[in-house]
């Protein structure tokens, strides 16, 4: 009986033992030295004493190093989010239109999660080159510009889709899957007789016959703090009373998971359609007679995005 005691406590530490072992393999998680001397170098192609924020091409030639990185996370200030670089060496092309101030913000990585930031600031000039066909078609070539208007006859002349800041984390979608409006069912939002009028000197009316449609809150920021007007019948939205205007717009670009955009770029009223307090209407498709525009609210709050389909009226 006793040899059978003996021969169990050998062997249960020995197996003891080698759960310790196991134990002391597991944690054990190396060096954990952070990375230090992070660095950044920039090149802005095309610098020069006549063109100090580069050529028009936004390109910018990125350079990163430091000791134990493995590798770098990238904020470059445009409103786009963070990338992940596992290379030192990259290009951006920073496409805002017109010079652009960015703060740059660089975290290298290294083992086991450790890091160290820095930051940079540039100015960039980016000229983007719109599609001649894009500007004929919007503007009809016309320094007194063509005109157009919501298509109230068609399904979804007006809709509300999911943008970048989808709360559900899924990607983003390029057509309004939340809301659809019938034909001629927003007839008493004072929408359907506004017309917005392109001319090709980048002069853009709105003809609002007295009144808009769209959010309070955007209406109060970019219009009139006062916001007069009557509630649109549903959340936030309000029926703004206001005058025609005129402002510039400008014109830039865009990648999408449905190919590259061209983007028509408004001063601090400018829009089309429901008023989402986007200044930025997305052109996915145009045809001499017909638009389609996608409106994105400003970054940080691109929960949803708004739809509007137009006609010529001119």
């Amino acid at each position: 009986m006793n040899s059978k005691i003996k021969i169990f406590i050998i062997v249960f530490s020995l197996a003891l033992i080698g759960l310790i072992s196991c134990e002391e393999q597991e944690y054990s998680l190396g060096d954990l030295t952070a990375p230090t001397n992070l660095e950044i170098t920039t090149a802005i192609v095309g610098q020069s004493t006549d063109f100090p924020n580069g050529d028009g091409s936004g390109d910018v030639n990125f350079t990163f190093s430091a000791n134990e990185a493995l590798s770098y996370k990238v904020d470059f200030g445009d409103g786009k989010g963070e990338k992940l670089y596992t290379t030192s060496s990259i290009v951006k092309r920073f496409n805002n239109v017109g010079t652009k101030h960015y703060r740059v913000v660089v975290t290298a990585i290294g083992k086991g999660g450790s890091s160290a930031t820095t930051i940079t600031e540039l100015d960039v000039y980016y000229a983007f080159e719109v599609d001649p066909q894009i500007v004929s078609l919007l503007t009809g070539d016309s320094a007194t510009g063509k005109t157009w208007a919501v298509d109230e006859d068609l399904p979804a002349h007006l809709g509300l889709g999911p943008g970048p800041d989808r709360l559900d984390g899924n990607a983003e979608t390029f057509e309004p899957s939340w809301f659809s409006a019938s034909p001629n069912s927003r007839s008493t939002k004072g929408i359907y007789d506004d017309r917005y009028t392109f001319t090709n000197e980048k002069v853009f009316t709105h003809q609002t016959n007295g009144d808009m449609y769209g959010y309070k809150w955007a209406f109060e920021r970019d219009f009139d703090p006062a916001a007069p007007g009557v509630f649109g019948g549903f959340g936030s939205e309000w029926i703004l009373d206001y005058p025609d205007y005129t402002e510039g717009f400008d014109f830039d670009g865009e990648e999408t998971v449905i190919g590259h955009k061209t983007i028509i770029t408004f001063g601090q009223r400018g829009h089309c359609g429901f008023f989402n307090g986007s200044h930025r209407m997305m052109i996915l498709d145009i045809t001499e007679t017909t638009m389609w525009l996608r409106a994105t609210a400003d970054p940080g709050t691109n929960i949803a995005t708004w739809y509007v389909k137009l006609k010529v009226v001119n």
